[in-house]
Protein backbone atom coordinates (compact mmCIF):
# COMPACT_ATOMS: atom_id res chain seq x y z
CA UNK A 1 0.00 0.00 0.00
CA UNK A 2 1.30 3.48 -0.88
CA UNK A 3 1.76 5.84 2.01
CA UNK A 4 0.42 9.19 0.71
CA UNK A 5 2.13 11.25 3.39
CA UNK A 6 5.48 9.67 2.51
CA UNK A 7 4.95 10.30 -1.21
CA UNK A 8 4.00 13.92 -0.51
CA UNK A 9 7.14 14.50 1.57
CA UNK A 10 9.34 12.88 -1.04
CA UNK A 11 7.75 15.02 -3.77
CA UNK A 12 8.38 18.21 -1.78
CA UNK A 13 11.97 17.16 -1.15
CA UNK A 14 12.57 16.36 -4.84
CA UNK A 15 11.08 19.71 -5.88
CA UNK A 16 13.31 21.51 -3.39
CA UNK A 17 16.42 19.62 -4.49
CA UNK A 18 15.76 20.40 -8.13
CA UNK A 19 15.02 24.06 -7.63
CA UNK A 20 16.81 25.59 -4.64
CA UNK A 21 18.66 22.75 -2.95
CA UNK A 22 21.92 23.07 -4.88
CA UNK A 23 22.32 26.73 -3.92
CA UNK A 24 21.43 26.05 -0.30
CA UNK A 25 23.92 23.20 -0.03
CA UNK A 26 26.66 25.49 -1.36
CA UNK A 27 25.78 28.02 1.34
CA UNK A 28 25.65 25.34 4.02
CA UNK A 29 29.23 24.37 3.22
CA UNK A 30 30.35 27.52 5.04
CA UNK A 31 30.04 28.80 8.55
CA UNK A 32 27.96 31.97 8.70
CA UNK A 33 30.90 34.29 9.30
CA UNK A 34 33.00 32.66 6.59
CA UNK A 35 30.21 32.85 4.02
CA UNK A 36 29.57 36.53 4.71
CA UNK A 37 33.32 37.32 4.78
CA UNK A 38 33.89 35.74 1.37
CA UNK A 39 31.00 37.70 -0.10
CA UNK A 40 32.26 40.93 1.46
CA UNK A 41 35.75 40.39 0.01
CA UNK A 42 34.21 39.85 -3.41
CA UNK A 43 32.10 42.98 -2.97
CA UNK A 44 35.18 44.96 -1.88
CA UNK A 45 37.02 43.95 -5.04
CA UNK A 46 34.03 44.69 -7.27
CA UNK A 47 33.31 48.12 -5.80
CA UNK A 48 37.01 49.07 -5.91
CA UNK A 49 37.18 48.13 -9.58
CA UNK A 50 33.91 49.95 -10.31
CA UNK A 51 35.01 53.07 -8.44
CA UNK A 52 38.32 53.29 -10.28
CA UNK A 53 36.61 52.58 -13.60
CA UNK A 54 34.15 55.39 -12.87
CA UNK A 55 36.97 57.73 -11.84
CA UNK A 56 38.86 56.84 -15.02
CA UNK A 57 35.78 57.51 -17.11
CA UNK A 58 35.29 60.87 -15.39
CA UNK A 59 38.91 61.84 -16.00
CA UNK A 60 38.78 60.78 -19.64
CA UNK A 61 35.57 62.73 -20.31
CA UNK A 62 36.77 65.86 -18.47
CA UNK A 63 40.44 65.55 -19.39
CA UNK A 64 40.78 68.99 -20.95
CA UNK A 65 39.01 70.80 -18.10
CA UNK A 66 41.07 68.99 -15.46
CA UNK A 67 44.39 69.85 -17.08
CA UNK A 68 43.41 73.47 -17.59
CA UNK A 69 42.56 73.79 -13.88
CA UNK A 70 45.25 71.50 -12.45
CA UNK A 71 47.52 74.35 -11.37
CA UNK A 72 44.73 76.36 -9.76
CA UNK A 73 43.00 73.55 -7.87
CA UNK A 74 43.95 72.33 -4.41
CA UNK A 75 45.17 68.80 -5.11
CA UNK A 76 45.26 67.77 -1.45
CA UNK A 77 41.64 68.81 -0.94
CA UNK A 78 40.59 67.09 -4.16
CA UNK A 79 42.42 63.92 -3.10
CA UNK A 80 40.74 64.00 0.31
CA UNK A 81 37.35 64.45 -1.33
CA UNK A 82 37.95 61.47 -3.61
CA UNK A 83 39.09 59.30 -0.69
CA UNK A 84 36.08 60.32 1.43
CA UNK A 85 33.75 59.57 -1.48
CA UNK A 86 35.43 56.17 -2.02
CA UNK A 87 35.14 55.28 1.66
CA UNK A 88 31.50 56.38 1.84
CA UNK A 89 30.61 54.31 -1.21
CA UNK A 90 32.62 51.33 0.06
CA UNK A 91 31.14 51.34 3.56
CA UNK A 92 27.57 51.69 2.35
CA UNK A 93 28.03 48.94 -0.25
CA UNK A 94 29.66 46.61 2.29
CA UNK A 95 26.84 47.25 4.78
CA UNK A 96 24.26 46.31 2.16
CA UNK A 97 26.33 43.26 1.21
CA UNK A 98 26.46 42.12 4.84
CA UNK A 99 22.69 42.51 5.25
CA UNK A 100 21.85 40.71 2.01
CA UNK A 101 24.15 37.74 2.55
CA UNK A 102 23.28 37.36 6.24
CA UNK A 103 19.63 37.18 5.18
CA UNK A 104 20.40 34.68 2.39
CA UNK A 105 22.42 32.48 4.74
CA UNK A 106 19.68 32.46 7.37
CA UNK A 107 17.03 31.66 4.77
CA UNK A 108 19.10 28.84 3.25
CA UNK A 109 19.74 27.33 6.68
CA UNK A 110 16.05 27.47 7.48
CA UNK A 111 15.17 25.63 4.27
CA UNK A 112 17.85 23.01 4.91
CA UNK A 113 16.55 22.48 8.44
CA UNK A 114 13.08 21.84 7.01
CA UNK A 115 14.60 19.35 4.56
CA UNK A 116 16.41 17.54 7.39
CA UNK A 117 13.20 17.48 9.39
CA UNK A 118 11.41 15.89 6.42
CA UNK A 119 14.20 13.32 6.15
CA UNK A 120 13.92 12.49 9.85
CA UNK A 121 10.16 12.06 9.55
CA UNK A 122 10.66 9.89 6.49
CA UNK A 123 13.04 7.67 8.46
CA UNK A 124 10.53 7.48 11.31
CA UNK A 125 7.78 6.30 8.97
CA UNK A 126 10.06 3.60 7.58
CA UNK A 127 10.81 2.34 11.08
CA UNK A 128 7.07 2.04 11.82
CA UNK A 129 6.54 -0.29 8.86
Amino acid sequence: MVNEEKVLRMTKMAFYEGKQGKKDRAVAGYFRGDYISVQMIISFLVITFAFFAGAGAYVSFHFEELFEDIYSMDLMETGKSVIVLYLAVMLSYLAVTWLVYAFRYRRARKRLNILWEYLDRLDETEEDI
